[in-house]
């Protein structure tokens, strides 16, 4: 006969399925059955035992106690049950299995799902024996240690998770041990932190200011001084002062960071080490809409949470011509404020109190004057950032780097001479599918040679990274549903995280008109989107389609109109154009990241793409012209346009 214990939580002892014989409930005969089960091989000397359960009595009935315990136990479950060894009594413990065998493996694999399943409240809760005070230490310390593995291993889970760009998940584990333990400050921080990158600061703040109310009630103490301070960070990000929240399933409006674990890796093995100060470069790259932008603002983000110095800027090609606007634009984030600016060279102040009135104000023994050219302007910041770096680790965020002005560009192989002994990562975010300046261009070529850091490509989504960000944000739908969704994404979006976020987004937001679930069962390639192209989508496309050549921006609309698969040629006859000039055109539309290449006709890289600029960049008018001419085309030509071979295979 098998006995099974659930000790996690309120006792309960069963036996082969069925209720335990109410003898081995009783409170001390089943205080025995668990100490021994506890024990180092199950076993315990006598006087011990006496000592833990009968302290009271004296040593004749303590005895008889004793043996009125292992009476009960082997009657319960056989005599084989227990043993005695000389003056020792052990249990037979294959015949128990309880719940905490299965913590054991789940802590031992690292099975945090598990191990939060099996965490249903303290080791033996509600059970005690008052009047047996050694075992009532015994069972405290055992609770401890049982909340304290728990706690540390789903913490440290939480802690993987956000740092994996998991924050929703992140934030179900902490919030898991905030519920059974509301003292532990090191869930509260991850669930702080992950909340906050998630897109719910205020809720986040809430969290602290509830903690901090319930520690001074309680205990009659103030939060420690980091966790004060991580909730100081988070409160100066907040831009818009919504009324704090608290608890979990707070709204969230960042989507999670799917299929980008190993690039958060990457890049943070790479930030500047503290140790040996050198300055780093991390260089994101990829085409048009793959998510550069978004990973870098999680880096940002997670690094001023943290507490690190800060310098960022994104770049717009409004700027492209005015020279060194992108490096004005980082002096002015906060450089004249940053802790240990005073100690950088006046010739190099001299030069940023020029781009920034506030350093001519507060550094007045180093009159502005111009730079005199890229080198001297990289020189002065890379002397203020290592002056700065000084105080602690510093790191320079660049988003669109590809749009940046050329001075600015150029400043910044003597930006990194100037700080290569410093505490200094910088982040940059760039296009890397097409032609870029040569200032990024050189950059890339010294990564990872004469220039510590890396180069993180960033490459559209696969299934599963779609499939995760569809139950995320989309947790309504059903198995199927969902199934159906990312197959019909597969063709409509290609991967490319801005049209699937925007898409999952729309369909979240009832922005159908509370249409049926999308695609329908049975037309996954077919039912058309149950709104109008999302704003956003709507936006990139277009600056995307106008920062192309004229050329190629004519070769794209008429291949719009030409089908999904492309052949050049019938293009080429379309716009009335040679095949060199075509093959031109399509060299910079793959290039562009528009079409790709499939072994002979070219596909849009994304259906959506086609269909919008089809519908929302030609008039009427165009479309019936283009596809007049298609019809009028030879029948080979149409055939190769639709995919058939006309030569039998």
């Amino acid at each position: 006969m098998t006995l099974s214990l659930v000790a996690f939580g309120p006792p309960e002892l069963t036996q082969d399925g069925r209720p335990a014989p109410a003898e081995l409930t009783w409170r001390k005969h089943f205080a025995l059955l668990v100490y021994l089960a506890r024990s180092p091989g199950g076993t315990r000397q006598r006087d011990h035992l006496i000592g833990l359960l009968w302290p009271e009595k004296n040593e004749a009935r303590a005895r008889h106690s004793l043996n009125e315990a292992c009476g009960a136990i082997r009657r319960s479950v056989g005599d084989a049950a227990l043993e005695t060894q000389g003056t020792a009594i052990v249990l037979d413990c294959e015949l128990l299995h309880a719940d905490w065998m299965d913590a054991e493996e789940a802590l031992a694999a690292r099975d945090a799902r598990r191990l939060a399943a099996l965490w249903r409240g303290e080791f033996l809760e509600g059970f005690g024996i008052p009047d047996a005070s050694p075992f009532e230490d015994w069972l405290a310390a055992e609770r401890n240690a049982w909340r304290t593995r728990f706690r540390d291993a789903l913490t440290a889970e939480a802690d993987r998770l956000m740092r994996a760009g998991h924050h929703r998940e992140a934030l179900e584990f902490g919030s898991r041990v905030l519920r059974a333990d509301p003292g532990a400050e090191a869930a509260l921080r991850v669930a702080m932190l992950s909340e906050t990158l998630a897109g719910a600061a205020p809720a986040a703040l809430g969290r602290f200011d509830a903690y901090a109310s319930w520690l001074r009630a309680e205990q009659a103490a103030e939060p420690a001084a980091d966790l004060a301070a991580v909730a100081e960070r988070i409160r100066g990000g907040v831009r818009h002062h919504a009324p704090p929240e608290t608890g979990a399933g707070t709204l969230v409006t960042t989507p999670p960071l799917c299929g980008r674990e190993h690039l958060l890796a990457t890049i943070a093995a790479h930030f500047a080490p503290v140790d040996s100060p050198r300055v780093t470069v991390v260089l994101l790259g990829g085409g048009p809409g793959c998510g550069k932008s978004r990973l870098l603002r999680e880096v940002v983000e997670r690094a001023r949470l943290e507490g690190g110095r800060l310098l960022a800027v994104t770049c717009v090609g409004a700027d492209a011509d005015a020279p060194g606007s992108a490096i004005t634009a980082l002096v002015r984030r906060g450089l004249a404020r940053a802790a240990g600016l005073a100690s950088a060279s006046p010739d190099a102040v001299a030069v940023l109190a020029m781009l920034e009135p506030e350093i001519a104000r507060r550094y007045p023994g180093a009159p502005a004057r111009p730079a005199t050219g890229s080198a001297d302007l990289g020189r002065a910041l890379g002397e203020a950032l290592a002056a700065v770096a000084e105080e602690g680790p510093v790191m320079v965020a660049i988003d669109d780097a590809h749009l940046a002005d050329h001075l600015s560009l150029d400043a910044l192989p003597a930006l990194l001479r100037a700080a290569e002994r410093a505490r200094l990562t910088v982040l940059l975010a760039a296009r890397t599918d097409a032609a870029v300046p040569d200032g990024v261009t050189a950059l890339r070529s010294r990564i990872g040679h004469d220039l510590a850091g890396v180069e993180v490509i960033v490459n559209p989504l696969g299934d599963p990274d779609v499939a995760e960000l569809t139950r995320a944000l989309l947790p309504a739908y059903g198995e199927d549903e969902q199934a159906r969704l990312v197959r019909r994404l597969r063709r409509e979006a290609n991967g490319v995280p801005l049209f699937v976020v925007e898409i999952l987004r729309a369909l979240a937001g009832g922005a159908s008109g509370g249409a049926a679930l999308w695609p329908a069962a049975g037309e996954t390639t077919a039912q058309p989107l149950p709104f109008p192209v999302p704003g956003a989508v709507i936006a990139a496309l277009t600056l995307r389609v106008q920062s192309l050549t004229p050329p190629a921006r004519e070769a794209l609309l008429a291949a719009s109109v030409a089908g999904t698969r492309v052949d050049p040629a019938i293009v080429a006859r379309l716009l009335d154009t040679s095949g060199d000039d075509i093959e031109a055109r399509f060299a910079e539309l793959e290039r562009t990241g528009f079409l790709r290449d499939d072994g002979g006709p070219y596909l849009f890289a994304a259906e959506l793409v086609r269909v919008f600029i089809r519908s929302e960049m030609l008039t009427s008018g165009e479309r019936r012209r283009l596809q007049q001419r298609l019809e009028a085309l030879p029948k080979l030509n149409r055939d190769v346009r639709a995919g058939v071979r006309t030569d039998g295979r």
